[in-house]
């Protein structure tokens, strides 16, 4: 399906709902266990339009996420507004969204599979 045809969610609906991810995240006992050294800054970005924002992860915890690309980033997630929402939301798997090629990440493997692991555990209500 074409960007051009295909839904898009506004910057401050996509800010809500990485901020109620962030909020899962860090109410995960499962994510502060298993990522409790991780310590990343990450840029999301919408693809669709020009939506930007950061969210810091210090000891494995998610802080409040910002709009805007603040900082220099160690992990750059970039996807279709919808596509980024929906994993957000906890509405789709990450890890599928990732293996289709609908969400692309830069930054080291390391992060990326952090990132993976804690998307998942969201995702799976643990």
């Amino acid at each position: 399906m074409s960007e051009a045809i295909r839904e898009s969610v506004g910057a401050d609906e996509l800010l809500d709902a990485l901020s109620e991810y962030a909020t899962k995240a860090g109410a995960s006992p499962r994510v502060g266990k298993t990522l409790g050294g991780w310590n990343c800054r990450i840029h999301i970005q919408a693809t669709d339009h020009d939506a930007a924002f950061t969210l810091v992860i210090s000891g494995g915890k998610p802080a409040t996420p910002t709009a805007g690309m603040s900082g220099a980033a160690d992990l750059v997630v970039r996807g279709h507004s919808f596509d980024l929402a929906e994993i957000f939301w906890g509405d789709a798997n990450p890890v599928s969204n990732y293996m289709q090629g609908a969400i692309r990440t830069q930054g080291r493997a390391e992060d990326v599979m952090r990132l993976d692991a804690m998307a998942m555990f969201v995702f799976l209500g643990q």
